[in-house]
């Protein structure tokens, strides 16, 4: 768990809105990586952003996927270099979703995968993935 200083979500989204000079809720591509000090937590506030179809959280502290509630039109989602230990929380925006970008995280599984049935691309590189039979839910 990380101890320290950190920026919520409703600030990363601030920050964007503030270097874009836009309003995130209208946006289709919101960008909330890298942010100083990092994002830890994914929260509800995420679900205000309706307009959105790629959310990119990459380069952050995660540990949980979560607060996607509200993406209805989410189709990219880009959480690459974060501490993401499990592919959940996935459930709400399972019909959109065709891209996942998750390189660069602590996942050791893919439990949940099967559950993302639009998806065509998917980034995971550098992943605890020791099973090559975890890539057999890819075919279910």
């Amino acid at each position: 768990m990380t101890v320290g200083p950190q920026t919520s979500i409703k600030d990363a989204i601030k920050n964007f809105e503030t270097k874009w000079n836009c309003v995130a809720s209208e946006e289709s591509k919101v960008l909330l990586y890298g942010q100083l000090p990092p994002v830890v937590k994914m929260d509800n506030t995420l679900g205000t952003l309706k307009a959105c179809k790629h959310l990119s959280l990459s380069s952050n502290c995660i540990e949980k996927i979560a607060g996607l509630k509200g993406l209805e039109q989410l189709e990219v989602l880009s959480l690459g270099r974060n501490q993401i230990k499990k592919l959940e929380g996935l459930d709400d925006v399972a019909s959109t979703l065709k891209e996942l970008w998750i390189s660069y995280n602590l996942l050791d599984k893919l439990n949940g995968i099967e559950k993302l049935t639009n998806l065509t691309v998917v980034y995971m590189s550098n992943n605890l993935i020791a099973k090559w039979t975890e890539f057999d839910k890819f075919v279910s």
